[in-house]
């Protein structure tokens, strides 16, 4: 089960949301930009290059997120990393498919090159990779959070300084730096990814995060269009607005002078001029933005030029501009507004508004013409007058009203401080040709002057979209980790119930599915499997092989299952199959448990082994005595257990008569406890003779265990059973204790008596039994020389050199050395010539036959021959009768024991 890792699923998410969002991001800017041709605002936020470039960067992480064990999607990811890098190139040059300059500074393209570059290698695994690939992938790593670092910190410079940093629109440098965040994060997690797998991420993650952060990018993209459109809207009505006001302005302004021509053309001849003069004072007073009034004959010659205080004459000026001239020389009798050249020379423009003036003549005199009043007027006062300066907006109109010369709303030249301005920094609303009352087709420019309001607004807005990331983010990852938790939840369960390694049904499922079909139907029956010397194999062979024997096992035992059924692994090697509705049919079941026998024999072939293994079989039934299911399962445990008394491979079915004798030897392991820590059990000592003159020269300490009733438990009932409890040990250090102090007792009556004690070999195989030897010997004052310790041939078990070793050191500090029950064991003849000791005893068994078997008396015999030639004495055991003696005497054995020579008794009645 794959546990947790918060870092690393948070990188995996981190990579995904980025990436996800860098692509989408890139996709709607570019998809909006071809669906909305007429935005210019958008146009001037971002390059095309740079859209192309966040696309290409989110998918070649995306292809390398989602699909990086395919070999094809990682070279398509680099394909797109080339991309990003022409993208940045282009950008680099001038974005060549656009018809706008974003502003965007160069090492803004550079910095995202190493990126890009760094997404083109397709390294292999971390274990095959060389030192400087994974050098290289830190590097860039590195270096991606660098970058995501340095664009957190430009955002939040966009925060506090109210002014886009990294292109001319505000929207676009925000864009920029979100872009660094979203792709240094994203490129820093391929790159982490490429030293440390990231764990892959549900479908519902990625799917959540691809809709969730699209629909947030649509979101962030329907508040910029909002926000530009409201703009452009507004822009549009500036342009209406300037419109209009012009053409009041200008039919305004004509009626004014053409009304002041009328009243010239019908005042009698006789006050003609006095009235002329009180009409000139009255306008020239009157008339904030007239600057000079100019009376030109028909021959083109200038009759008066009246002028506002504290104003130069504009005579010279007006009669040599040839705009002016050409208007006076075309033969047209309406009224026009002139933009005289010399007006474009100061700061603030001068119109001049011709109106034809025909005087009524004296009679009788020739009517000489038609006369021209030039007005002089100050475009600024006059655009003042309409209160068009009292707009409190960001936006400034400009109309171009000659080539290159643009005036602003209130009537100013623009500057080319201003002109400069405009191109690098203010934003283009909108465009227009709109007639002015001076001329036809006027160009109208609508911009925004002031960005401050619009980089608040952008600030928010990406403030907006970033924050919907986020929480995204955050989303998808508690997503993720819910998912996780789910999935590992139902491994936890999966795993709490079956067996890790088989992937069969545990020892508590199976125990819960017993107890169910127990209840329910009644008719359960249990096979307990248990592999025969299977701890000798992991032992030589390893734990490795051991697992894959039981894998194999388990595939076969699943393979045989029958229906109705279940299998589990019980514990380490064995194995427990449960049947209903079989218990009427027992012998469809012993056939089974034959049929598993012989499949478990089959060989199993690991790596270069081919391993035979045999399997005990226990089989117990559901009947109306088994009370828990647990104790179903007992008894097909101590069935099997039986099978293995039987000599393994073997099939038992229960019978009472086994839950009375697991019984009765736990009763008797409780018992013995008792009876060695209260000292319970006694020592009985038989004599050992000589054969040439039957003198006792040696007594053999024998444990008894006397019952209350005062009845002896035979030896060999709870020697075994402590054997095979681990009882042995405690109980071979009680006898030698009690045997030396017994011997020291001795040695006070009979100074030739010696004592024999036998040694568990569990115990002589404990490290410490030298030790332990000695030490009893100095605490009980019993000597060395006074002791025999007999030891069966089963210290051989652990090893002949260790015990010969052990041996050799026990005979250095004065003991002697018997070999009991010789002749029983498996290597006695092989080893005998080894082993370091003094005495061979014969084994009973030989001896009660001598009278009937001659094998028996021939292979004493031969044993004789051979210790007495090693230098051995030879003792024979269980002489019961004078025939007996006299035959072992007769044969050339040193030493008899029996109950011819006397029972074991208890030391006092020695």
């Amino acid at each position: 089960m794959k546990i947790i890792n918060t870092d690393l699923q948070a990188r995996a998410v981190l990579q995904l949301v980025t990436a996800t969002a860098l692509f989408f991001a890139g996709l709607l800017i570019f998809g909006y930009r071809l669906l909305e041709p007429t935005q210019q605002l958008l146009y001037h936020s971002i390059s095309s290059s740079f859209q192309v470039m966040m696309i290409a960067f989110g998918g070649s992480v995306l292809l390398r997120c989602y699909r990086r064990e395919r070999k094809s999607y990682r070279w398509l990811s680099s394909a797109l990393a080339c991309v990003a890098i022409l993208a940045v190139v282009d950008g680099l040059i001038g974005s060549l498919f656009d018809r706008f300059d974003a502003q965007i500074p160069t090492l803004v393209y550079l910095a995202f090159l190493p990126m890009a570059i760094s997404l083109v290698p397709v390294f292999p695994g971390t274990e095959q990779r060389k030192q400087w690939q994974q050098e290289f992938i830190k590097l860039n790593a590195a270096y991606a959070l660098g970058l995501a670092a340095f664009s957190v910190a430009f955002l939040m410079l966009h925060l506090f300084l109210k002014s886009p940093l990294l292109a001319k629109h505000p929207t676009g440098s925000l864009v920029i730096c979100v872009t660094g965040i979203l792709a240094g994060v994203a490129v820093y997690s391929t790159h982490y990814r490429g030293r440390r797998p990231l764990p892959r991420l549900s479908s519902s993650s990625s799917n959540f995060a691809s809709l969730a952060i699209f629909l947030v990018l649509v979101f962030g993209v329907g508040m910029f269009h909002t926000e530009m459109s409201d703009l452009k809207a507004e822009g549009d009505r500036s342009i209406k607005q300037l419109r209009d006001s012009r053409a009041a302005i200008g039919e305004t302004t004509v009626k004014l002078f053409e009304r002041l021509a009328e009243r010239w053309q019908l005042y009698p001849y006789n006050v003609h001029s006095r009235l002329m003069e009180v009409d000139l004072n009255a306008y020239l007073q009157h008339i904030d933005f007239l600057e000079a009034l100019l009376l030109v004959s028909p021959d083109e010659q200038v009759v008066f030029e009246r002028l506002k205080p504290s104003r130069s004459s504009y005579l010279e000026e007006v009669m040599s501009d040839p705009v002016v001239l050409n208007a006076l020389a075309e033969e047209d009798q309406t009224t026009d507004i002139l933009l005289p050249l010399f007006a474009t020379e100061d700061l603030s423009a001068k119109i001049i508004v011709r109106v034809p003036v025909d005087f009524v003549e004296e009679e009788g005199v020739e009517d000489s013409g038609v006369y021209r009043l030039l007005a002089v007027l100050d475009a600024r006062a006059m655009l003042d007058s309409a209160m068009m300066n009292t707009l409190d907006t960001d936006i400034e109109t400009y109309d171009e009203v000659l080539p290159g010369m643009w005036m602003d709303r209130s009537g100013f030249w623009v500057s080319p401080v201003t002109r400069n301005y405009l191109e690098d920094t203010a934003i283009l609303l909108d465009t227009s040709n709109v007639n002015l009352y001076h001329t036809q087709d006027v160009p109208v420019m609508a911009y925004l002057y002031q960005l401050d309001n619009l980089q608040e607004t952008s600030n928010l807005q990406m403030l907006i979209v970033v924050g919907g990331i986020g929480l995204v983010l955050l989303v998808v990852l508690a997503v993720e980790r819910n998912v996780t938790l789910e999935v590992q939840g139902k491994q936890l369960f999966y795993q709490a119930r079956h067996d890790g390694l088989t992937g069969l049904m545990n020892r508590s499922s199976i125990e819960e599915y017993i107890g169910k079909h127990f209840h329910e139907s009644q008719d359960v029956t249990v096979l307990f499997i248990d592999l025969d010397g299977f701890t000798l194999i992991n032992d030589s062979l390893g734990l490795h092989i051991g697992d894959a024997i039981l894998m194999q096992l388990a595939e076969r035992l699943q393979e045989q299952q029958p229906r109705r059924s279940e299998l589990a692994r019980f514990a380490s090697d064995e194995f427990i199959m449960v049947l209903h509705g079989a218990v009427n049919f027992p012998d469809r079941v012993s056939s089974l448990a034959q049929e598993i026998m012989t499949t478990v024999a089959q060989p199993y072939r690991i790596e270069e082994h081919k391993i035979y293994l045999t399997a005990s079989v226990g089989v117990a039934h559901q009947t109306g005595d088994v009370r828990t299911p647990l104790e179903l399962i007992q008894r097909a445990d101590m069935a099997m257990h039986q099978a293995k008394r039987y000599g393994y491979n073997h099939v038992q079915e229960y019978d009472k008569s086994m839950a009375q004798r697991l019984l009765s030897t736990t009763s008797m392991r409780s018992n013995l406890q008792e009876a060695i820590e209260n000292n319970e059990l006694q020592l009985h000592y038989q004599p050992i003779v000589r054969c040439n003159d039957q003198r006792a020269v040696q007594v053999e300490a024998l444990l008894r265990w006397q019952q209350e009733d005062g009845s002896y438990i035979p030896p060999s009932e709870f020697i075994p059973l402590a054997e095979m409890t681990g009882q042995i040990v405690p109980l071979s250090e009680w006898v030698f204790r009690r045997a030396c102090e017994d011997a020291v007792r001795l040695q006070q009556r009979e100074r030739s008596l010696r004592m024999s004690v036998n040694v568990s070999a569990l115990h002589f195989n404990r490290a410490n039994f030298v030790d332990f030897v000695l030490h009893t010997l100095a605490e009980t004052g019993c000597r060395a020389n006074w002791l025999e310790l007999e030891l069966t041939e089963s210290i051989l078990l652990e090893g002949t050199q260790y015990a010969i070793q052990r041996l050799d050191e026990l005979r250095k500090h004065g003991l002697t050395i018997a070999l009991d029950d010789f002749g029983t064991g498996f290597s006695s003849l092989s080893y005998l010539k080894r082993l370091p000791i003094d005495t061979v005893k014969i084994d009973r068994s030989f001896i009660a036959g001598i009278r009937h078997h001659k094998s028996d008396r021939v292979l004493i015999d031969s044993v004789i021959k051979i210790a007495q030639s090693l230098d051995f004495a030879v003792l024979a055991e269980g002489i019961e009768t004078p025939q007996q003696a006299e035959f072992v005497t007769d044969l050339g054995c040193n030493y008899m024991q029996g109950y011819y020579f006397g029972r074991p008794i208890p030391l006092e009645n020695l």
